[in-house]
């Protein structure tokens, strides 16, 4: 245990053991420890290194000087008397050096090793040199942990060794020692000391004498750096002198060995920077180029060597430069040379850290490839040379290099070719592991001549294969074997590449550290990889244990993209193959990497198997992995059984063949694997599955379950052709039962493919069936009542078949024990369980007899009344099924009993806590039957009760919403809406809600080809002129229907607007018109606006009707519409307008304008107010386009209305309608200009800011070209003025006055123009202009023009006068009275004389003159005689029959006025 603590492969283990025990160290085990050191012989060199540290590590446990003492004695004295010991002892010694304690113990172990130790290890062999070089280092390792302290007293050891008799007689190994003691003890000594300036020139002496050893050079060398440390002055001189013996021509060759090495020394001495300072290289590559002198070119290469003994890895960044110098000296002609090249090669590869070999390794490839075959040969040897490198750094370049070697293997040039052989066997001479090492030759001949002769490479496989292996496979044994495996797995051959995989799995178990084959899984793997998805299965399985065995024995970073690739290789849509190698090898991958890893994976895994979504290969994949996973885990898979099972059942049902075939394949292996062992976890998932939905899967449980059968037989070893389950005691009858009554009543699946599998299996496991049937009926019937019962449609159904078929079979035997069971449950038992004997039932009475039937119908009936009302409904659409099979297998007898009992439950009054029940029962009756059920139901629940309609009358008159065909529906809506809809208005709140209710459903029933019957009776109760409950009630269906349908129902809205909009605006019941305007708005929102819009005209016809006086047949202007008022009616019927305003036809445009300034005629302002904004936009868009006049005069008529109306609403939209009108004042047609005319003298009540309005009209009226514009100009300046709230201002009043003036009254112009102009200039001088301006204009201009020879300018004059004695409410009341006065006395002279003139104009302008004169008298309070005396003349003119030079609408209006 002690020495196994200490070895790396099996320490944990050891050290946990020794915890357990409680082994502690004590003088027992040290003694046992020694005795082993010195009586095993031929311990390898790890074993003796094993022992000597347990021996050291006891010691420095025990801590006791006395024990030591009692080890070190023990030690030398076997040491002394047993030779073949010696070595393992020795290593023992040097252990126990660094641990001794106290100055006897340590000079006591000194003096043995100079006295004694070191005259033992006289000769020449090398087991003599080894025990030499031990002894030094167990010397060298007391002075290093006790040199500090005891210096002075193992200086004096020496000393006194050296100048005894025993020193003088002492053979070469003490007298190296003592060379090798006395430097190390110098840097211990001091610099100061007197005997250490006499050390170095002794070593030196030493180095270079030509009888030294190379290992005596060696161990000087060792001690060496320290010396020239202390003083550099000397090192300098020294490195001089070693230089330029080293180099010297006639140097001896030990002594220029011996100055080589003792130059590395002396730079390590001094530092790594006297190379460059002393120019060393530049020596040394200069010496390389002497061709005349080998010894030279010898001492170079010796420097190198030296140097790199010396240095270690510090010499690393020089390897590079000197790898020139070595490819040089290896082709060299001279032996001496070529071997010196060779020796400093392989020291600097010993010494070469990671980078260093990276950096060497480049170069000497590209020199292998190279055409001169001496750079060829002289690469190989350097090549060969790496075999001395350390191992880490051998482990990482060997994979470069035996590929490259075996690459040259069979040059043409025989020294290149013998050179490579030479190095591959250099390569194969390292190995340590036993086995592979007496393989090497066939290896490296399977690697030079294999590529070939294929059956080399076969029997050397054949060979690893069968070799037992006790020890570990090194760096060198894998530089040998995986490049072979390689080239296995390349081959075609099914054999070669199973070989090879075997062998990649059994190399990792092998491997002592998994760095080793690091370097070669780049190479491996890919090939591995291609090896798992061979199509032949053996080759993909051995492959896929392999990877097993590398997840197992290698860190998971090493193994790369292994894992992802396997699941990438899963999902493959390339082939089968790929994906059978990838699930192969994921599934021994998975479980070499442990059960965490396989728990983490496994919901994701099965998740990909069963999506739906997947793409079939992905599901293949996924279940594929079950085909192997089992297999590789074992046991271990038990707890993922029951999971995994019902996944591959579920695979079953997928709608690839490869997919189903994957997961019935991995279902089998699981049924195979666990069958016999696992029966219970098996047995519930493939008991679902045989009853499953799909019948893939009923199919695949079925043949499932029939392997499991096989499976538990042939485990008890009973002969499976044979068997007869039911009486094979091989699992618990109660199972057995179960199993065979499952199988028998999937004999009855409606699949024939289930069908006859199930039949199949039933053959094998029973031989005679009435025997097993008698043995099994109590099992079975239960089993078929639980499966009845069950929430499986499936197994139901199955179920049910059976016993239809038990019955067909069986009959009068079967039918005494069913009937009472199936009564009993179905008046016991749970839903399910009702539900199942109700399905079971309708399969007895399609198998039985007519007269068994009638035998138990009186039985049959009154369970069958209370099944048919069940609170479920599964049970309720069962029974109703049996009822319509008693109806077709007895008659009308079970029907009408039935359905009478409902209905006669349904008029109780008592009813309504359970009366849901009866109206479902009536449904399914209705469903199931309606042809034999409706004409009941209608009998009976249309007439009136005594006592009134009830809920539940009228809601069973919905039932008819049950039946299939929507024609028979449609049929008989008269016969239930009618009736629904009277219930409903009886003024019951919650009889209307019921019957809306039933109503509704009703109206989800009917189809496209039933509208117009439906609307029918809709449209009746909305034109019910008596009962506005019906027109309520009427209303709210249609607003239900309009909410709720899907169909189209643009075909009735000439039917439904009609009866809707009378309802909606107008009804006198305040309910009906709320009713009416939420059924208006939801068919508005329910039909597009293009197809409501279609029927504008009659929406507005109809909304003329309602404003309509029915005795005058003339529009009320003052009616308001109670629609419109209260329930936001503008709201579903202003986008019917604008939509046609929009997008009509000019027709359409012109009474889409018009129905919009009627709705806002008959509405309040605070009605009107919301939509003020979303009506007035789009009408000013619409009047600037080009559309007829008839169309503009619409709109803008329209917009004067919701000036009107509207008021302060349109105050945002006042900028707008004044450039629109004013636009409109040029329109070509004379209606437009003179309404846009009225409508801004509206408009300036509400503006803030109207002089810009006045000189814009103003500056028309002066300078428009257009005579009929300008005439437009002056009436809507009149307006304006009339109507603007605050007089103008003087500058305004002057323009004005300017403009109109020579319009007014000259002789020139057009009649017309002349009396547009004289009203605004009358209004102006009557509200704008002072009182004093007023008279001062009359005088100036209307008194002079009356008297005018010109009868232009006496019509003009007239027309002013008229206008300005008009008095009007607000906005003229009565003048002042000297303005009065002035214009009564101007008005009443004239009068006569205008009325008589001969010009028709001026009459015309007279007889509007007495009208203005009669409103000024009746204001200002004037007396009437002197007006009055004109009546006769005025009544002349404006008589019918008086001249035509008065129009009729002159004469009408003057005549009305007066």
């Amino acid at each position: 245990l002690r020495l196994g603590a200490l070895d790396t492969s099996s320490a944990s283990l050891a050290k946990e053991t020794l915890e357990v025990l409680g082994l502690e160290a004590d003088d027992v085990l040290l003694m046992e420890l020694i005795e082993y050191a010195s009586q095993k012989t031929n311990l390898s060199n790890d074993l003796q290194d094993l022992v000597a540290k347990a021996v050291a590590e006891v010691l420095s446990e025990l801590e006791d000087p006395t024990t030591s003492a009692t080890a070190l004695d023990m030690l030398t004295q076997r040491f002394c008397e047993d030779a073949a010991s010696r070595i393992t002892v020795a290593r023992c010694i040097e252990r126990v050096g660094g641990s001794l304690q106290g100055e006897t113990l340590v000079i006591k172990a000194f003096r043995f090793l100079l006295r004694q130790g070191l005259s033992l290890c006289s000769g020449g062999t090398p087991e003599a040199t080894e025990l030499r070089d031990v002894l030094l280092a167990a010397g060298m390792t007391l002075i290093e942990k006790h040199g500090e302290e005891h210096a002075s007293v193992l200086y004096a050891a020496v000393e006194q060794f050296e100048d005894s008799a025993a020193g003088a007689a002492a053979g070469e190994s003490a007298r190296l020692g003592v060379a090798v003691f006395l430097g190390a003890l110098s840097k211990h000594l001091g610099a100061e000391h007197e005997k250490v300036a006499e050390i170095l020139p002794r070593l030196l002496q030493r180095l270079l004498d030509t009888s030294s050893t190379p290992s005596v050079q060696d161990a000087i060398v060792k001690v060496m750096p320290p010396l020239m440390k202390q003083n550099k002055e000397q090192a300098a001189e020294n490195l001089q002198k070693l230089l330029e013996l080293a180099l010297g021509a006639k140097t001896n060759e030990v002594t220029r060995r011996g100055a080589a090495m003792g130059l590395g020394a002396t730079v390590k001495g001094l530092s790594i920077q006297a190379v460059s300072q002393h120019g060393i290289l530049d020596k040394i590559k200069e010496a390389t180029e002497n061709k005349k002198e080998a010894g030279v070119r010898q001492g170079a290469l010796l420097c190198l060597e030296g140097l790199t003994l010396s240095l270690g890895r510090l010499f690393d960044p020089y390897v590079v430069s000197s790898l020139p110098l070595l490819l040089q000296a290896c082709s060299d002609s001279s032996r001496v040379v070529q071997t010196a090249s060779l020796s400093a090669a392989k020291a600097m590869m010993s010494q070469l850290s990671g980078p260093g070999v990276k950096q060497v390794l480049k170069p000497l490839l590209e020199g292998i490839k190279d055409k001169q075959w001496r750079t060829k040969l002289a690469s190989i040897e350097l090549l060969a040379s790496m075999t001395s490198c350390l191992p880490k750094q051998l482990a990482a370049c060997l994979p470069q290099v035996v590929p490259a070697l075996c690459g040259v293997i069979n040059d043409q040039h025989a020294k290149v070719k013998d050179a490579a052989r030479e190095a591959i066997d250099k390569v194969g001479s390292i190995i340590t592991s036993p086995e592979l090492k007496a393989l090497a030759p066939e290896l490296i001949s399977a690697l030079t001549d294999g590529a070939q002769f294929e059956h080399i490479t076969k029997e050397v496989l054949d060979k690893l294969l069968a070799t037992s292996f006790v020890h570990h496979i090194d760096a060198p044994s894998l530089s040998l074997v995986c490049p072979l495996v390689q080239r296995a797995l390349k081959e075609r051959s099914a054999e070669m590449k199973r070989k090879g995989a075997q062998i990649v799995g059994s190399m990792v178990l092998l491997i002592k550290d998994s760095k080793d084959i690091q370097p070669y899984l780049p190479t491996l793997l890919p090939q591995l990889k291609v090896t798992l998805m061979d199509p032949i299965p053996d080759v993909r399985a051995t492959a896929a244990k392999a990877f097993g065995t590398l997840a197992n024995g290698l860190p998971e970073d090493m193994l790369g993209d292994l894992l992802p690739w396997l699941f990438q290789m899963l999902r493959s849509s390339e082939s089968a193959v790929e994906r059978s190698g990838a699930a192969h090898g994921l599934s021994e991958v998975l479980m070499a990497m442990g059960m965490e890893r396989i728990e983490l994976l496994l919901p994701d895994i099965l998740a990909n198997a069963t999506n739906r979504d997947a793409a079939p290969e992905v599901k293949e994949g996924y279940l594929g992995l079950f085909v192997y996973l089992p297999v590789a885990m074992g046991a271990v898979f038990e707890p993922y059984l029951i999971e995994v099972l019902t996944a591959l059942l579920q695979g079953q049902a997928d709608d690839t063949t490869s997919v189903r075939d994957t997961a019935f394949k991995a279902a089998q292996v699981l049924t195979k694997q666990f069958g016999a062992s696992h029966t219970a976890m098996l047995l519930n998932p493939l008991e679902e599955g045989v009853f499953d939905t799909d019948w893939r899967i009923r199919h695949a449980s079925v043949m499932l379950m029939g392997q499991l059968i096989e499976q538990i037989l042939r485990a008890h070893r009973i002969p499976t052709q044979s068997a007869e389950l039911m009486f094979c005691d091989v699992l618990p009858k109660e199972w057995r039962c179960h199993m065979l009554a499952s199988l028998y009543i999937v004999r009855s699946d409606e699949n024939g493919t289930v069908k006859q599998a199930c039949a199949q299996v039933w053959k094998a496991v029973v031989q005679n069936t009435p025997r097993t049937l008698k043995e099994l009926l109590p099992a079975l019937m239960k089993r078929l009542i639980a499966s009845l019962a069950s929430t499986n449609r499936e197994k139901q159904r199955v179920a049910a078949r059976c016993v239809g078929d038990l019955v067909g079979k069986l009959g009068e035997r079967v039918m005494p024990e069913l009937m009472p069971i199936f009564m009993n449950t179905l008046s016991t038992g749970d839903a399910h369980v009702r539900e199942g004997v109700c399905i079971g039932l309708a399969e007895l009475i399609n198998a039985t007899t007519k007269e068994l039937l009638t035998a138990y119908l009186d039985d049959l009936i009154p369970a069958i009344r209370q099944a048919i009302i069940d609170d479920v409904e599964t049970v309720r659409s069962s029974a109703s099924l049996v009822v319509a099979l008693l109806h077709n297998s007895l008659g009308p007898r079970a029907t009408t009993e039935v359905v009478t009992w409902v209905l006669a439950q349904l008029q109780e009054a008592e009813v309504e806590e359970h009366g849901h029940l009866f109206l479902n029962g009536l449904e399914q009756l209705v469903a199931k039957q309606p042809q034999a059920v409706l004409p009941i139901v209608l009998n009976v629940l249309t007439e009136e009760p005594e006592d009134g309609w009830t809920a539940m009358q009228v809601r069973g008159l919905s039932s008819i919403a049950v039946v299939p065909d929507g024609h028979t529906v449609h049929r008989h809506l008269s016969d239930v809406l009618p009736v629904i809809i009277t219930a409903g208005s009886q003024g019951d709140d919650e009889l209307l809600d019921v019957a809306l209710e039933s109503a509704a459903r009703v109206m989800d029933r009917v189809e496209q080809g039933g509208l117009h019957l439906l609307f029918a009776e809709l449209i009746g109760a909305l034109k019910d002129t008596e009962d506005s409950n019906r027109r309520a009630c009427g209303s709210k269906l249609v607003e239900r229907f309009f909410e709720n349908t899907s169909l189209d129902a643009v075909s009735v809205l000439p039917e439904v607007l009609p009866a809707v909009l009378p309802v909606a605006l107008a009804d006198e019941d305040e309910d009906a018109l709320a009713t009416g305007m939420r059924t208006l708005s939801c068919i508005v929102k329910k039909c597009k606006k293009e197809d409501v819009a279609a029927y504008m005209k009659d929406v507005r016809s109809c909304v003329l009707s309602l404003v309509t006086d029915p005795v005058t047949n003339k529009v009320d202007s003052e009616k308001l519409l109670p629609g419109l008022c209260k329930f936001n009616g503008l709201e579903p019927l202003y986008p019917i307008y604008q939509h046609c305003l929009m997008n009509g036809s000019a027709e359409a445009r012109e009474l889409a304008a018009k129905g919009l300034g009627e709705l806002v005629d008959h509405t309040t302002e605070a009605a009107l107010k919301p939509y003020v904004v979303k009506i007035t936009g789009p009408l000013i868009r619409i009047v600037g386009d080009r559309f007829p006049g008839t169309v503009k005069k619409a709109i803008v008529d329209t917009l004067k209305s919701l000036l009107v109306r509207g008021g302060a609403a349109l105050k945002p939209f006042l900028p707008q309608l004044q450039t629109m009108y004013m636009k409109c004042l040029s329109d070509p047609t004379e209606a437009v200009r003179a309404k846009a005319a009225d409508s801004l003298g509206i408009l300036v009540r509400l503006s803030a800011r109207t002089e810009p309005l006045i000189n814009e009209l103003t500056t028309n009226v002066a300078t428009n070209a257009d005579p009929a514009v300008r005439l437009s100009m002056a009436q809507a300046l009149g307006e304006v003025l009339l109507n603007v709230p605050q007089p103008t201002s003087e500058a305004t009043q002057e323009k004005i006055l300017d403009a109109l003036v020579p319009r007014v009254f000259s002789d020139d112009g057009e009649r017309k123009e002349r009396e547009a102009s004289a009203w605004p200039f009358a209004v102006t001088l009557r509200r704008h202009a002072s009182a004093e301006r007023a008279l001062q204009l009359v005088k100036e201009h209307v008194a002079p023009a009356l008297r005018s020879s010109q009868p232009e300018e006496r019509h003009g004059s007239a027309f002013a006068l008229a206008g300005a004695c008009w008095c009007q409410q607000p906005q003229m009341p009565a003048p002042p009275e000297e303005l009065a006065s002035c214009l009564k006395d101007l008005a009443l002279p004239a009068l006569p004389k205008l009325l008589a003139d001969g010009d028709p104009d001026v009459q015309a302008a007279a007889v509007v003159l007495v009208a203005g004169a009669a409103r000024l008298h009746a204001e200002a309070g004037l007396p009437w005689a002197k007006l009055a005396a004109v009546e006769g003349d005025f009544a002349s003119l404006v008589a019918p029959t008086g001249a035509a030079a008065v129009s009729a609408h002159v004469a009408l209006l003057a005549s009305r006025h007066y």
